[in-house]
């Protein structure tokens, strides 16, 4: 536990991460709220699937401008913008509702903003981390990136399912909103941040020889020719897209299962969600104490592969307490893939090309969550979760059993730039 306590003793890292976890916090419980808005409203599972795409959908195209903007202007003060329009878009539900206006259409344009906008956050915060932390703290840092998530996932979509049931959803998602404030005034209250060289060593699988030339032209090109220069880069992206697949079907799953299968309401919905969240959480605390000897790549591999074969055990369609299990069980196999990615990424990237690589490899991972969401509507239209459950779980266990045997995701130094062999600290 040292390892994060130095690290949070960094001012400015801690603002960073301070800021952005209770905003994981809010959108962990606001994504519950639309949902069961549009529930309440007479939708079904294909209107539910409609809604997560517009929530995840507009990513592909926002993505693109955003890694630009990162590398373009203050990285910083491009985060504080996002973040003031997104907590705009979120407010206006609670205050719709208050007014009595509040239609299903402005719930699917506040999703549609909320994605257009996403990757502005998700590659910035990465892009800024190099900076802000010694290279050998890069590991830990990503770990307590991933927590965030695991927080928002964990805490959110309970306490978003217990708010909705003792007041309504509106009032969770006035409750999200206020959390951008927050983090709007973490990122104002830090210091200027200046841009560090990237590491010259290899990570995880690829090879200390990729190109590291500098960029050239402010566009998409360089960044597009660098990570196709790095093999592994690309294999961990392609596994990342099936799982994003599994958590867009899931993200359909997910209500229906709580409602039809375990005869739940929204706080069932919210736990099993927390559920995977929780394995996730304890794993990403174990993995960010620790040094890691083994390739990143092949362990990206095995984790992913494990936790398919967690999700197939669904396929019994367990009971509550059981299906709670499985779930954080998948979620503790999965825990260490973002911050043994990102690690990898990290210290290969050139920092003039961080927000245009974050933000493409992000992009492209995003991409197939809303295609995961329409897939897992037309796949529950027939009200047999079956076919919905094995997807979710082959978009996982496929890729983690291709990772195993690729070439490029077997070589290259571990997690610690000084090779020095793992130790618990």
């Amino acid at each position: 536990m040292r390892r994060y306590l130095d690290l949070l003793r960094r001012r400015d890292y801690a603002l960073l991460w301070g800021g952005a976890t209770v905003s994981e916090l809010g959108d962990g419980m606001s994504f519950v709220a639309l949902v069961w808005l549009i529930l309440e409203r007479g939708g079904d599972a294909g209107t539910v699937g409609w809604l997560a795409a517009a929530y995840t959908a507009p990513v592909v195209v926002g993505g693109l401008a955003a890694g630009i903007i990162l590398d373009r202007f203050d990285r910083r003060r491009v985060l504080v913008g996002d973040n003031l329009v997104r907590g705009a878009a979120i407010a206006s539900v609670p205050i719709a509702s208050a007014l009595g206006v509040l239609s299903t259409a402005q719930l699917f344009v506040v999703a549609a903003v909320y994605g257009l906008l996403y990757m502005t956050s998700a590659a910035g915060i990465p892009s800024l981390i190099p900076d802000l932390v010694s290279e050998d703290e890069l590991t830990t840092a990503n770990a307590l990136e991933s927590i965030s998530f695991g927080l928002g996932g964990l805490v959110g979509p309970a306490l978003g399912g217990i708010v909705i049931a003792v007041f309504n959803a509106p009032v969770v998602l006035a409750i999200d909103a206020a959390s951008y404030a927050v983090f709007v005034v973490c990122l104002l209250a830090m210091g200027p941040v200046e841009r560090r060289p990237a590491a010259a060593t290899g990570a995880g699988g690829v090879s200390p020889a990729v190109p590291q030339r500098r960029a050239t032209g402010g566009g998409l090109g360089p960044a597009i020719r660098f990570i196709l220069g790095a093999p592994a880069i690309v294999a961990i992206t392609v596994i990342y897209m099936g799982l994003n697949l599994s958590t867009g079907v899931f993200s359909v799953l997910a209500p229906v299962y709580s409602r039809d299968v375990l005869g739940g309401d929204a706080t069932t919905y919210g736990a099993i969600l927390s559920a995977f969240e929780a394995g996730g959480l304890v794993g990403l605390i174990v993995v960010g104490a620790m040094r890691w000897r083994w390739p990143l790549g092949r362990s990206i591999a095995v984790a992913t592969f494990s936790a398919g074969l967690a999700l197939g055990l669904l396929l019994i369609r367990p009971s509550f307490l059981p299906t709670l299990l499985i779930l954080a069980a998948a979620g503790l196999f999965a825990s260490s893939l973002t911050a043994w990615a990102q690690t990898i990424r990290m210290r290969l990237i050139p920092p003039e090309l961080r927000g245009r690589v974050f933000a493409l490899l992000r992009t492209t991972m995003q991409s197939t969550r809303p295609i995961g969401a329409i897939l897992g509507g037309l796949l529950l239209a027939g009200g047999d979760p079956i076919p919905a459950i094995a997807a979710t779980a082959g978009f996982v266990v496929i890729p983690g059993a291709i990772g195993l045997w690729l070439p490029a995701l077997g070589r290259g130094p571990t997690a610690e730039p000084d090779g020095r062999p793992a130790s618990r600290t």
